[in-house]
């Protein structure tokens, strides 16, 4: 059904702007809104569609069935699995790009270049999560930082011998001998998996159905 931006506003559990939807059954709630969308502007929000269906397949902001999408389009807040609710592309200026359809999947093109395969039957929004400038934001503090969860890092060479592998030592210098973690272990030269298990691995966690 059709839905009217009545409210945009930020919040701080995410980077990209929250829109307040009414719809015309007099329902409402909060949906990620894409690019380029003001308030007043209407999109359309179900699994059926209704007449003006090629209209809607290219509306930003949209939230229709993946299967109604043409190829090679820009969408985000995708499920992974139907009725789960959005997990991918969900922060500011990330999108995702439909990149093959079958009868019973279709692939995906994630920004780390990992293709993905959904179901048919899966909900996501057209375009591109707003707030892109997001990523230019200054901090101007590490106390913002800090806010956010991030704990500083101390270098392993400016510890004391006691406190890890590297340390200790006069002046500034290079570890002692070869490179390894707070724990002891080894962390250049000799690799902790080989790679066609680890290649194997990723791609079977990277297709899911």
């Amino acid at each position: 059904m059709l839905g009217y931006i009545i409210k945009i506003q930020k919040t701080p559990f995410y980077t990209g702007n929250l829109g307040l939807i009414i719809y015309q059954n007099g329902l409402s709630n909060y949906l990620l809104l894409a690019e380029d969308l003001k308030l007043g502007d209407y999109i359309y929000v179900g699994t059926s569609l209704i007449k003006d269906k090629e209209f809607f397949c290219k509306k930003f902001g949209s939230s229709i069935p993946i299967s109604y999408i043409s190829l090679f389009s820009k969408i985000y807040n995708l499920e992974l699995y139907p009725f789960k609710g959005g997990q991918l592309a969900r922060a500011a200026g990330t999108s995702v790009i439909v990149s093959s359809k079958d009868i019973n999947k279709i692939t995906l093109k994630v920004k780390s270049g990992w293709a993905l395969t959904v179901s048919n039957f899966v909900m996501c929004s057209i375009g591109f999560v707003s707030n892109a400038n997001h990523r230019y934001k200054s901090l101007k503090k590490a106390g913002l930082k800090r806010n956010a969860g991030f704990r500083p890092s101390v270098r392993g060479v400016a510890m004391n011998p006691c406190d890890h592998p590297h340390g200790g030592g006069e002046g500034r210098k290079s570890p002692p001998a070869a490179q390894r973690s707070i724990w002891g272990w080894l962390t250049k030269k000799t690799p902790s998996l080989k790679k066609k298990y680890q290649k194997s691995k990723r791609k079977l966690l990277k297709n899911i159905k």
